[in-house]
């Protein structure tokens, strides 16, 4: 009689809930859904980069052949190539006249390496990116520690008007 009664309540309690599953997934929609495509638009910027350190290279870092340059900078998640340009400490470093494809929602992915025997103090680098006249933006990513400066910076295009030359 318990094996019997033992059946009966697993059957409820499993067959409950795989009713109660079939029934709530049955109840979500199956439209057809248009995916959202990000138009990206050709735009010239230009990158400033003044650190408050020296940049050297991470002594915790894989070692291999392949030279790298002080900074890795990542815009949307391309690299940009800032091959062996010297850093030092207050100096800005500046990046003209890059080409990129740019869509309405961006990102700058920024990591450096500050020197080990500074590891005490806080540092920063100052980031700005400009488009033309225009500041799409300027922030400073810190650490504190003596670890790797690292971090992203959002920006967005600014919205230009169109002109109607019709009037």
């Amino acid at each position: 009689m318990r094996f019997l009664l033992c059946l009966v309540i697993w059957i409820v309690f499993v067959g409950g809930l795989y009713a109660y599953t079939e029934q709530r997934d049955r109840g979500f929609a199956t439209e057809n859904v248009v995916a959202i495509v990000d138009e990206k638009s050709p735009v010239r910027i230009s990158i400033e980069l003044t650190p408050t350190f020296s940049v050297e290279d991470d002594p915790f870092a894989l070692q291999t052949e392949e030279l790298k340059a002080p900074f890795d900078i990542r815009l949307n998640g391309m690299a940009v190539d800032i091959a062996n340009l010297p850093i030092t400490r207050g100096q800005t470093l500046f990046i003209r006249d890059l080409e990129v494809a740019l869509s309405d929602h961006n990102e700058i992915f920024i990591k450096a390496s500050p020197p080990v025997a500074e590891s005490h103090l806080t540092h920063g680098i100052r980031l700005r990116l400009l488009s033309k006249d225009l500041v799409l933006a300027d922030q400073t990513i810190w650490s504190s520690g003596g670890g790797l400066v690292s971090g992203t910076v959002p920006f967005e295009l600014p919205v230009i008007p169109e002109i109607d030359h019709d009037h």
